[in-house]
Protein backbone atom coordinates (compact mmCIF):
# COMPACT_ATOMS: atom_id res chain seq x y z
CA UNK A 1 0.00 0.00 0.00
CA UNK A 2 2.77 2.11 1.27
CA UNK A 3 4.47 1.42 -2.72
CA UNK A 4 0.68 2.62 -4.40
CA UNK A 5 0.65 5.65 -2.56
CA UNK A 6 3.86 6.79 -3.20
CA UNK A 7 3.99 6.41 -6.77
CA UNK A 8 0.87 7.93 -7.11
CA UNK A 9 -1.93 5.33 -8.23
CA UNK A 10 -4.36 4.12 -5.56
CA UNK A 11 -6.01 0.81 -5.47
CA UNK A 12 -9.18 2.25 -6.51
CA UNK A 13 -8.20 3.60 -9.26
CA UNK A 14 -6.11 0.32 -11.11
CA UNK A 15 -9.45 -1.88 -10.52
CA UNK A 16 -11.24 1.10 -12.17
CA UNK A 17 -8.93 0.89 -15.32
CA UNK A 18 -9.11 -2.65 -15.47
CA UNK A 19 -12.59 -2.87 -16.01
CA UNK A 20 -13.15 -0.44 -18.25
CA UNK A 21 -9.97 -1.72 -20.24
CA UNK A 22 -12.18 -4.85 -20.22
CA UNK A 23 -15.31 -3.78 -21.36
CA UNK A 24 -13.00 -2.47 -24.22
CA UNK A 25 -11.35 -5.44 -25.06
CA UNK A 26 -14.76 -6.79 -25.22
CA UNK A 27 -16.18 -4.43 -27.79
CA UNK A 28 -13.38 -4.90 -29.85
CA UNK A 29 -13.82 -8.49 -30.07
CA UNK A 30 -17.06 -8.22 -31.04
CA UNK A 31 -17.25 -5.67 -33.65
CA UNK A 32 -14.45 -7.85 -35.09
CA UNK A 33 -16.75 -10.99 -34.86
CA UNK A 34 -19.41 -8.54 -36.21
CA UNK A 35 -17.21 -7.42 -39.26
CA UNK A 36 -16.20 -10.76 -39.70
CA UNK A 37 -19.78 -12.21 -39.96
CA UNK A 38 -20.58 -9.54 -42.54
CA UNK A 39 -17.70 -10.32 -44.39
CA UNK A 40 -18.56 -13.60 -44.66
CA UNK A 41 -22.91 -12.70 -45.58
CA UNK A 42 -21.47 -10.67 -48.02
CA UNK A 43 -18.95 -13.11 -49.62
CA UNK A 44 -21.88 -15.83 -49.67
CA UNK A 45 -24.28 -12.91 -50.72
CA UNK A 46 -22.37 -12.15 -53.56
CA UNK A 47 -21.73 -15.31 -55.05
CA UNK A 48 -25.21 -16.54 -54.41
CA UNK A 49 -26.98 -13.57 -56.12
CA UNK A 50 -24.60 -14.17 -59.19
CA UNK A 51 -25.44 -17.48 -59.32
CA UNK A 52 -28.93 -17.07 -59.20
CA UNK A 53 -28.95 -14.19 -61.85
CA UNK A 54 -27.22 -17.05 -63.86
CA UNK A 55 -29.85 -19.54 -63.43
CA UNK A 56 -32.37 -17.78 -64.05
CA UNK A 57 -31.05 -16.29 -67.38
CA UNK A 58 -30.79 -20.18 -68.36
CA UNK A 59 -33.61 -21.48 -66.34
CA UNK A 60 -35.15 -22.89 -70.11
CA UNK A 61 -32.39 -23.75 -71.76
CA UNK A 62 -32.31 -26.85 -71.70
CA UNK A 63 -35.54 -27.69 -72.91
CA UNK A 64 -36.01 -25.42 -75.36
CA UNK A 65 -32.62 -26.79 -76.39
CA UNK A 66 -34.35 -30.04 -76.88
CA UNK A 67 -37.23 -28.81 -78.25
CA UNK A 68 -35.89 -26.80 -81.20
CA UNK A 69 -33.67 -30.19 -82.09
CA UNK A 70 -36.46 -32.27 -81.57
CA UNK A 71 -38.41 -29.83 -84.44
CA UNK A 72 -35.48 -30.13 -86.69
CA UNK A 73 -35.13 -34.01 -86.16
CA UNK A 74 -38.45 -34.58 -86.91
CA UNK A 75 -38.76 -32.55 -90.14
CA UNK A 76 -35.70 -34.53 -91.83
CA UNK A 77 -36.85 -37.73 -91.45
CA UNK A 78 -35.53 -41.31 -90.21
CA UNK A 79 -32.75 -41.55 -93.11
CA UNK A 80 -31.39 -37.96 -92.56
CA UNK A 81 -31.83 -38.97 -88.80
CA UNK A 82 -29.53 -41.63 -88.38
CA UNK A 83 -28.63 -42.95 -92.34
CA UNK A 84 -26.72 -45.83 -90.43
CA UNK A 85 -29.87 -47.38 -88.75
CA UNK A 86 -31.63 -46.15 -92.01
CA UNK A 87 -29.31 -48.24 -94.10
CA UNK A 88 -29.44 -51.35 -91.67
CA UNK A 89 -33.06 -51.60 -91.64
CA UNK A 90 -33.15 -51.33 -95.88
CA UNK A 91 -30.93 -54.24 -95.88
CA UNK A 92 -33.21 -55.97 -93.48
CA UNK A 93 -36.06 -55.41 -95.50
CA UNK A 94 -34.66 -56.40 -99.11
CA UNK A 95 -32.48 -59.28 -97.62
CA UNK A 96 -34.88 -60.99 -95.51
CA UNK A 97 -38.09 -59.74 -95.33
CA UNK A 98 -38.49 -59.96 -99.28
CA UNK A 99 -37.59 -63.61 -99.30
CA UNK A 100 -39.96 -64.80 -96.58
CA UNK A 101 -42.98 -62.29 -98.19
CA UNK A 102 -41.62 -64.63 -101.51
CA UNK A 103 -42.87 -67.54 -99.39
CA UNK A 104 -45.97 -66.23 -98.62
CA UNK A 105 -46.58 -65.06 -101.83
CA UNK A 106 -46.04 -68.60 -103.21
CA UNK A 107 -48.46 -70.04 -100.59
CA UNK A 108 -51.27 -67.55 -101.43
CA UNK A 109 -50.76 -68.01 -105.52
CA UNK A 110 -51.07 -71.73 -105.00
CA UNK A 111 -54.14 -71.14 -102.60
CA UNK A 112 -55.45 -68.89 -105.35
CA UNK A 113 -54.93 -71.27 -107.82
CA UNK A 114 -56.38 -74.09 -106.10
CA UNK A 115 -59.90 -72.55 -105.42
CA UNK A 116 -59.57 -71.61 -109.24
CA UNK A 117 -59.60 -75.16 -110.05
CA UNK A 118 -62.63 -76.02 -107.26
CA UNK A 119 -64.60 -73.14 -108.75
CA UNK A 120 -63.77 -74.05 -112.34
CA UNK A 121 -64.98 -77.97 -111.96
CA UNK A 122 -61.58 -79.61 -111.99
CA UNK A 123 -60.63 -76.75 -114.81
CA UNK A 124 -63.06 -77.90 -117.31
CA UNK A 125 -65.30 -74.25 -117.23
CA UNK A 126 -62.29 -72.45 -116.51
CA UNK A 127 -62.41 -68.83 -117.56
CA UNK A 128 -58.87 -66.99 -119.08
CA UNK A 129 -59.83 -63.87 -118.09
CA UNK A 130 -60.29 -65.46 -114.00
CA UNK A 131 -56.23 -66.84 -114.79
CA UNK A 132 -55.44 -63.88 -116.30
CA UNK A 133 -56.53 -61.65 -112.97
CA UNK A 134 -54.66 -64.05 -110.75
CA UNK A 135 -51.84 -63.67 -112.85
CA UNK A 136 -52.19 -59.98 -112.58
CA UNK A 137 -52.47 -59.58 -109.02
CA UNK A 138 -49.18 -62.05 -108.59
CA UNK A 139 -47.08 -59.60 -110.70
CA UNK A 140 -48.41 -56.83 -108.88
CA UNK A 141 -47.89 -58.40 -105.69
CA UNK A 142 -44.58 -59.15 -106.47
CA UNK A 143 -44.00 -55.52 -107.82
CA UNK A 144 -44.97 -54.11 -104.67
CA UNK A 145 -43.12 -56.41 -101.90
CA UNK A 146 -39.99 -55.28 -103.95
CA UNK A 147 -40.09 -51.79 -103.33
CA UNK A 148 -42.60 -52.07 -100.25
CA UNK A 149 -39.59 -50.30 -98.38
CA UNK A 150 -39.71 -47.29 -100.72
CA UNK A 151 -44.02 -47.26 -100.52
CA UNK A 152 -43.30 -47.06 -96.32
CA UNK A 153 -40.76 -44.46 -96.72
CA UNK A 154 -43.23 -42.77 -98.92
CA UNK A 155 -45.79 -42.58 -96.15
CA UNK A 156 -43.15 -40.75 -94.00
CA UNK A 157 -42.12 -38.35 -96.69
CA UNK A 158 -45.77 -36.99 -97.17
CA UNK A 159 -45.64 -36.97 -92.94
CA UNK A 160 -42.53 -35.40 -92.75
CA UNK A 161 -44.28 -33.05 -95.20
CA UNK A 162 -46.66 -31.98 -92.94
CA UNK A 163 -44.46 -31.65 -90.20
CA UNK A 164 -42.44 -29.32 -91.95
CA UNK A 165 -45.37 -26.99 -92.95
CA UNK A 166 -46.76 -27.13 -89.46
CA UNK A 167 -43.05 -26.23 -88.53
CA UNK A 168 -42.82 -23.01 -90.71
CA UNK A 169 -45.74 -21.91 -89.26
CA UNK A 170 -45.69 -22.34 -85.56
CA UNK A 171 -42.03 -21.91 -84.89
CA UNK A 172 -42.27 -18.72 -82.93
CA UNK A 173 -44.70 -20.53 -80.70
CA UNK A 174 -42.24 -23.63 -79.48
CA UNK A 175 -39.86 -21.86 -77.05
CA UNK A 176 -40.07 -20.68 -73.65
CA UNK A 177 -38.95 -17.60 -72.11
CA UNK A 178 -39.51 -16.63 -68.17
CA UNK A 179 -36.15 -15.01 -67.29
CA UNK A 180 -37.40 -12.35 -64.66
CA UNK A 181 -34.80 -10.34 -62.79
CA UNK A 182 -33.74 -10.61 -59.27
CA UNK A 183 -34.83 -6.90 -58.11
CA UNK A 184 -38.13 -8.37 -59.80
CA UNK A 185 -38.23 -10.76 -57.16
CA UNK A 186 -36.88 -7.98 -54.27
CA UNK A 187 -33.40 -8.94 -53.33
CA UNK A 188 -31.41 -6.03 -53.86
CA UNK A 189 -27.64 -6.46 -54.63
CA UNK A 190 -25.88 -4.17 -51.88
CA UNK A 191 -27.84 -5.18 -48.48
CA UNK A 192 -26.63 -7.91 -47.47
CA UNK A 193 -28.61 -9.13 -44.31
CA UNK A 194 -29.26 -12.39 -43.02
CA UNK A 195 -32.73 -11.94 -44.31
CA UNK A 196 -32.27 -11.63 -47.58
CA UNK A 197 -29.18 -14.26 -47.86
CA UNK A 198 -31.83 -16.65 -46.36
CA UNK A 199 -34.00 -15.44 -49.24
CA UNK A 200 -31.61 -15.87 -51.95
CA UNK A 201 -30.86 -19.38 -50.55
CA UNK A 202 -34.53 -20.45 -50.77
CA UNK A 203 -34.03 -18.68 -54.63
CA UNK A 204 -31.48 -21.25 -55.28
CA UNK A 205 -32.88 -24.44 -54.35
CA UNK A 206 -35.84 -24.04 -55.85
CA UNK A 207 -34.30 -22.95 -58.95
CA UNK A 208 -31.35 -26.27 -58.81
CA UNK A 209 -35.00 -28.51 -58.23
CA UNK A 210 -37.01 -26.67 -61.21
CA UNK A 211 -33.84 -27.06 -63.49
CA UNK A 212 -33.80 -30.11 -62.57
CA UNK A 213 -37.10 -30.88 -63.61
CA UNK A 214 -36.53 -29.00 -66.59
CA UNK A 215 -33.49 -31.13 -67.63
CA UNK A 216 -35.79 -34.22 -66.74
CA UNK A 217 -38.34 -32.63 -69.34
CA UNK A 218 -36.02 -32.08 -72.45
CA UNK A 219 -34.61 -35.60 -71.86
CA UNK A 220 -38.36 -37.25 -71.73
CA UNK A 221 -38.43 -35.22 -75.24
CA UNK A 222 -35.64 -36.50 -76.64
CA UNK A 223 -36.08 -40.13 -75.90
CA UNK A 224 -39.93 -39.75 -76.86
CA UNK A 225 -38.84 -38.36 -80.76
CA UNK A 226 -35.63 -41.38 -80.83
CA UNK A 227 -38.58 -43.91 -79.49
CA UNK A 228 -40.92 -42.88 -82.57
CA UNK A 229 -38.15 -42.98 -84.96
CA UNK A 230 -36.51 -46.39 -83.85
CA UNK A 231 -40.27 -47.98 -83.93
CA UNK A 232 -40.86 -46.96 -87.50
CA UNK A 233 -38.03 -48.19 -88.94
CA UNK A 234 -38.58 -51.67 -87.40
CA UNK A 235 -41.92 -51.70 -88.80
CA UNK A 236 -40.69 -50.22 -92.38
CA UNK A 237 -38.38 -53.33 -92.47
CA UNK A 238 -40.53 -55.89 -92.08
CA UNK A 239 -42.79 -54.14 -95.09
CA UNK A 240 -42.66 -56.64 -97.50
CA UNK A 241 -43.93 -59.42 -95.74
CA UNK A 242 -47.87 -57.29 -94.92
CA UNK A 243 -47.99 -56.32 -97.92
CA UNK A 244 -47.46 -60.35 -99.87
CA UNK A 245 -50.88 -60.43 -98.36
CA UNK A 246 -52.84 -58.30 -100.47
CA UNK A 247 -53.41 -60.80 -103.30
CA UNK A 248 -55.86 -62.82 -101.32
CA UNK A 249 -59.13 -62.11 -100.17
CA UNK A 250 -58.81 -63.25 -96.65
CA UNK A 251 -55.41 -62.17 -96.27
CA UNK A 252 -55.44 -58.79 -97.50
CA UNK A 253 -57.12 -57.23 -93.95
CA UNK A 254 -53.55 -57.83 -92.30
CA UNK A 255 -51.92 -55.95 -95.25
CA UNK A 256 -54.63 -53.34 -94.83
CA UNK A 257 -53.66 -53.14 -90.96
CA UNK A 258 -50.22 -52.65 -91.64
CA UNK A 259 -50.97 -49.73 -94.24
CA UNK A 260 -52.93 -48.11 -91.66
CA UNK A 261 -50.74 -48.66 -89.15
CA UNK A 262 -47.77 -46.97 -91.11
CA UNK A 263 -49.72 -43.79 -91.78
CA UNK A 264 -50.32 -43.66 -88.40
CA UNK A 265 -46.84 -43.69 -87.44
CA UNK A 266 -45.86 -41.76 -90.53
CA UNK A 267 -48.67 -38.83 -88.87
CA UNK A 268 -46.58 -38.97 -85.20
CA UNK A 269 -43.91 -36.40 -85.92
CA UNK A 270 -47.11 -34.05 -87.01
CA UNK A 271 -48.73 -34.79 -83.99
CA UNK A 272 -45.90 -34.19 -82.33
CA UNK A 273 -45.11 -30.83 -83.39
CA UNK A 274 -48.76 -29.73 -82.99
CA UNK A 275 -48.25 -30.45 -79.55
CA UNK A 276 -45.46 -28.74 -78.88
CA UNK A 277 -47.47 -25.46 -80.89
CA UNK A 278 -50.23 -26.28 -78.15
CA UNK A 279 -47.94 -26.28 -75.57
CA UNK A 280 -46.45 -23.14 -76.77
CA UNK A 281 -50.06 -21.57 -77.16
CA UNK A 282 -50.85 -22.95 -73.25
CA UNK A 283 -47.35 -20.73 -71.74
CA UNK A 284 -48.30 -17.98 -73.89
CA UNK A 285 -52.18 -17.86 -72.17
CA UNK A 286 -50.42 -18.30 -68.19
CA UNK A 287 -51.56 -15.47 -65.97
CA UNK A 288 -47.86 -15.67 -64.49
CA UNK A 289 -47.88 -13.89 -61.20
CA UNK A 290 -45.45 -14.55 -57.92
CA UNK A 291 -42.18 -16.20 -59.54
CA UNK A 292 -42.79 -19.32 -57.57
CA UNK A 293 -46.04 -19.91 -58.25
CA UNK A 294 -45.56 -19.46 -62.11
CA UNK A 295 -42.84 -21.51 -62.15
CA UNK A 296 -44.52 -24.20 -60.80
CA UNK A 297 -46.73 -23.87 -63.47
CA UNK A 298 -44.43 -23.66 -66.32
CA UNK A 299 -42.82 -26.96 -65.08
CA UNK A 300 -46.19 -28.75 -64.57
CA UNK A 301 -47.06 -27.36 -68.24
CA UNK A 302 -43.50 -28.96 -68.97
CA UNK A 303 -44.34 -32.35 -67.63
CA UNK A 304 -47.29 -32.26 -69.18
CA UNK A 305 -45.95 -32.25 -72.59
CA UNK A 306 -43.62 -35.20 -71.87
CA UNK A 307 -46.75 -37.76 -70.92
CA UNK A 308 -48.64 -36.43 -73.84
CA UNK A 309 -45.83 -37.31 -76.02
CA UNK A 310 -46.44 -40.48 -75.36
CA UNK A 311 -50.09 -40.37 -76.10
CA UNK A 312 -49.40 -38.94 -79.56
CA UNK A 313 -49.45 -42.45 -81.31
CA UNK A 314 -52.74 -43.75 -79.55
CA UNK A 315 -54.19 -40.47 -81.07
CA UNK A 316 -52.81 -40.99 -84.43
CA UNK A 317 -53.83 -44.71 -84.38
CA UNK A 318 -57.19 -43.86 -83.69
CA UNK A 319 -56.90 -40.78 -86.53
CA UNK A 320 -56.04 -43.59 -89.12
CA UNK A 321 -58.00 -46.51 -87.44
CA UNK A 322 -54.41 -48.35 -86.73
CA UNK A 323 -55.15 -50.67 -84.01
Amino acid sequence: MLLSYNMGISPQADAGDIIVGGVAGGQAVSEFWDKLLQLIIKSVYTALYQSVGESLQGLFDSLNRELSHASRQITLGPKLWNESAYGLMQDISENVCIPIAAVFITVIFCWELIHLVQESNSMQNIQPERLMLVLIKFALCLVVCAYSFRIVMGFCDLGTWAARQLREMTQTSVSISMAPSLADLGLPEDEYTLENLMKLAGYKVTLVLASFGIWICGILVYIRVMLWFVEYLLYASTAPIPFSTWMNKEWSQTGMNYTRKMLALSFEGFFILLLFSVYGGVLSGLQLGDFKQSLVMVIGCGFGLAVMMFKVGNISASIFNAH
